[in-house]
């Protein structure tokens, strides 16, 4: 995802905190209190923190519903998001998983956060990164949410059972039309959608890496049942105006009380796009956004309501 002009860019400082000898950039905006919750939000490849903050509104709309929002910037606007991609070798000397658990210290100290829950947020590059540090228990996150992404297959393969280091909860929105990262999995780039799932075997095909079936990671992160089968999710349509992409909802139940463990909202023709976002680049290019869906508001509600409430 790349920040293109006609988003309106947040004035905000930058900051930077060595890691590993390199100096890695980041911006954060408060919470109204020492506890509030804090939100890492990870760019797509070829953006910024600050394009995120300007696409997703977040460095506004966070802090008035009662979180703390860092946006960090990937080395060379990429981030390293363990997917064994040929092509992508480059990336795999930056060691980003150290960078955002220093942060995460760096801002528990400066902000006073605490032990406030850490959630990581991510668009497609990003949120690759962000489904490998959940699954791996990577930082103690008390959830995750991706945005036209997914778990990649070199790291759903080497942990097919989410081991996080707490309970975490696991929120996406995913555009059946993505030219992207394929919904139903298969390789990531502009082939994905057409090659489809076969391509996992096909270096050729597969050099950026292969994504795996949404639904199939979000299923991950509920609770098997007997014989380690998932329950089928439970599906309500999303209301919408007429002519608006169709979207449903499909939800997990949790392991133990009522509410769910993961969500997933299925938009039905979307795009690799941010919902209820601004298009930061031509339909032809990136398909369809779904402006009636708030993935901000929603994903706002996942982080500060109730666990398995209206956000999960």
């Amino acid at each position: 995802m790349m920040a293109r002009a006609g988003l309106a860019y947040p004035d905000l400082p930058l900051h930077a905190i060595a890691v590993a000898g390199q100096q890695r950039t980041f911006t954060v905006v408060p919470g109204p209190e020492p506890g509030s919750p804090l939100l890492l939000a990870l760019h797509g490849a070829g953006g910024t923190g600050f394009g995120m903050a300007a696409l997703t509104g977040l460095a506004q709309r966070g802090p008035a519903a009662g979180c703390a929002v860092a946006f960090p910037d990937g080395f060379m606007h990429v981030w390293n998001d363990r997917r064994d991609a040929p092509r992508l070798a480059r990336r795999e000397r930056i060691d980003d998983v150290a960078f955002l658990q220093a942060l995460v210290e760096h801002l528990r100290t400066v902000l006073g956060r605490g032990d406030a829950p850490v959630y990581a947020l991510g668009m497609s590059n990003g949120g690759f990164l962000a489904e490998h540090l959940a699954r791996n228990g990577l930082l103690g996150l008390a959830g995750v949410m991706l945005v036209a992404s997914s778990a990649t297959v070199s790291s759903r393969r080497a942990r097919p059972v989410p081991t996080p280091a707490r309970d975490t909860r696991f929120l996406a929105f995913h555009g059946t039309a993505d030219p992207l990262v394929p919904y139903q999995g298969g390789p990531i780039g502009p082939l994905g959608r057409l090659v489809g799932r076969g391509a996992a075997g096909r270096p050729a095909l597969a050099g950026r890496g292969v994504t795996a079936p949404i639904e199939e990671v979000a299923a991950d992160w509920s609770p098997p049942g007997p014989g380690g089968t998932h329950a089928p999710p439970r599906r309500e349509p999303v209301a919408g105006p007429p002519g608006a992409l169709p979207v449903e909802r499909l939800s997990w139940p949790r392991r133990q009380g009522p509410g769910f463990s993961a969500v997933l909202y299925r938009i039905q023709g979307g795009g690799h796009t941010w919902p209820g976002g601004a298009p930061y680049l031509p339909a032809r290019i990136v398909g369809r956004v779904a402006q009636h869906l708030d993935a901000t508001g929603i994903l706002l509600d996942f982080v500060t309501g109730p666990a398995g409430g209206p956000g999960t």
